[in-house]
């Protein structure tokens, strides 16, 4: 609790003052289409290390109002957000999902590169526990590989929703954002898990502030989830045009913190 207090204050702070670089809305202001609407969420019991109640809602409800035919999400762990990805959408719709191969994960954890957060979920990792055996289970395409180093490009320009939800350095973070911009269709979104964290997760938000106009990233008010909606007929974001230093963030925190 003393980890997660600060960064729900960070963002109740940033939501009410308006102060950061990035806007931070209700849901429904960023979706006002969003109305009377019904999700389906599957409640499975906490691991330690998972995605929140509110945030899978959220989640389920952007799903919903999109109505995808493609996902593809950055990062499965135990498959949480898959399987209420596949839930709310419709029938016809394919979950892509990317995670480490099972005989790689005590290799990566070793790695000088990653903090002792992502260490901790590499290690704790049971890739798509969550969704076997379901009844949609069919609507999902387990891939593996590292997102650093694997080819995105047979997915460019065909995804309605890509959600970005794997190691959190800045390195990793930055090459994720950069190939799920290249992915998301016009009128697509792309969504990110870890954004506006104070803590262990921070260079979340610089690395998708350095890839996208800080004003075109909405963080979901009161949680740690931001969005890019791409606009129907929109090119796809050029990321050398955006270049956020570490003085940047770190003065938006002193801002905002």
């Amino acid at each position: 609790m003393a980890r997660v207090f600060p960064n729900r204050m960070f963002r109740e702070y940033v939501y009410l003052a308006g102060g950061a670089r990035w806007p931070a809305k209700d849901l429904w202001d960023i979706f006002p289409e969003l109305q009377r609407v019904r999700v389906t969420l599957e409640c499975l019991p906490p691991c330690g290390i998972g995605t929140p109640l509110e945030d899978l809602l959220y989640l389920a409800l952007i799903t919903k109002v999109l109505a995808p035919r493609k996902i593809f999400e950055i990062g499965t762990f135990r498959g949480r957000s898959t399987l209420n990805f596949a839930l709310n959408s419709p029938e016809h719709c394919v979950i892509y999902t990317l995670d480490l191969p099972p005989e790689s994960k005590s290799a990566a954890a070793a790695s000088a590169e990653l903090t002792p957060a992502d260490k901790k979920v590499i290690e704790e990792s049971i890739t798509g526990l969550d969704y076997r055996g379901s009844e949609v289970a069919h609507k999902i395409v387990q891939l593996y590989g590292d997102s650093r180093v694997f080819d995105f490009s047979p997915y460019y320009g065909q995804m309605d929703l890509v959600f970005v939800d794997a190691l959190k350095h800045y390195t990793a973070v930055r090459h994720d954002t950069e190939e799920a911009l290249k992915m998301v269709r016009p009128g697509g979104a792309v969504i990110w898990h870890a954004f506006a964290n104070y803590g262990d997760y921070h260079d979340v938000t610089r690395a998708v502030l350095d890839c996208l106009p800080p004003r075109e990233v909405v963080q979901i008010a009161n949680t740690d989830l931001a969005i890019y909606v791409r606009a129907p007929a929109e090119r796809p974001p050029d990321m050398r045009r955006v270049e956020l230093s570490a003085g940047d963030y770190e003065s938006t925190r002193a801002q905002t913190g």
